[in-house]
């Protein structure tokens, strides 16, 4: 089922499946930030991530030398139980609580709410993940939404860059053959602080900005001073990608990084993830802002 929620300015759908986003539009010009999804390219549009990113070794995890399987990104993507709220006609939440099902994937009791604001031109997304378990939960999270690219007619992926706050060329982390995590870098040197996108940018799949030190990025045509802004306060990774030849661009902002070759499989001992207390809540947000 599909929701939508909407303000003067913009309207948002998204799917009870996943609490994935499925359209961004903006109500004066029309104009679709979203990728529409075509299943023979790649059937999301922005999958929300949780509590795994990307591959996991071996498509399990252990906890107390029990094992679970886990699938690639987590249990909430393709999860059709996330219980809908609409707070107000511009905010809703979709929540999964901890039940038989979970337990079998992911061993903690917890709640994951993912909620949805519109504000101005703005869409805010934020993960609320509170641990009912009697012990520390340790968890990865973030977002993986495809904006659509290009948004304007004779324009292609050439014609577009995406903007960092910073000069400095790029060391980006790149995911080997089967998936994993690979310990290869990549180094990207920016122009006038922009990475400019093509046809080949990800022919060896997505680009892995870890440790980063910067909180946003702007995705915009090459020639314009305006665009999209995606910011990410708090996250510490920021993944791009797209399929080659594919009309979107991947702004994956990450907490926990996929699984690399020589990863523990007990997800306490992840590095990158996150540990919370038991009765502890945290939350983290991704915005997305048109100019």
């Amino acid at each position: 089922m599909l929701h939508t929620i909407e303000n003067d300015q913009l309207t948002c759908t998204i799917s009870s499946t996943g609490a994935e986003i499925r359209s961004l539009k903006e109500k004066e010009t029309g104009k679709e930030h979203i990728w529409q999804i075509d299943a023979s390219v790649w059937g999301s549009s922005s999958p929300v991530l949780f509590p795994a990113i990307g591959k996991i070794k071996d498509d399990k995890i252990i906890y107390k030398g029990q094992e679970y399987a886990m699938p690639r990104h987590g249990i909430i993507r393709h999860n059709d139980q996330l219980v809908f709220e609409q707070h107000s006609a511009f905010k809703c939440s979709f929540t999964l609580n901890s039940s038989p099902a979970t337990l079998k994937q992911y061993p903690f009791e917890f709640s994951f709410a993912v909620m949805y604001e519109l504000v101005g031109k703005s869409l805010k997304m934020s993960y609320v993940i509170e641990n009912q378990d009697e012990v520390p939960m340790h968890f990865a999270c973030g977002g993986h939404t495809a904006y659509a690219c290009p948004l304007t007619d004779g324009k292609t992926l050439k014609d577009y860059v995406i903007e960092f706050p910073t000069s400095q060329d790029l060391r980006a982390q790149t995911l080997g053959a089967s998936g994993l995590l690979s310990n290869e870098f990549r180094t990207f040197e920016l122009k006038n602080a922009t990475l400019p996108l093509s046809n080949h940018l990800f022919d060896r799949d997505a680009l892995i900005l870890s440790n980063i030190d910067f909180e946003w990025v702007r995705f915009r045509e090459s020639d314009k001073n305006k665009g999209l802004i995606v910011r990410f306060e708090g996250f510490p990774h920021l993944a791009l990608w797209s399929k080659p030849g594919a009309d979107y661009v991947c702004i994956e902002p990450w907490l926990g990084l996929p699984d690399s070759e020589d990863e523990s499989l007990d997800i306490a001992q992840k590095s990158s993830y996150k540990t919370i207390d038991p009765a502890t809540r945290f939350s983290i947000s991704i915005i997305t802002e048109i100019e």
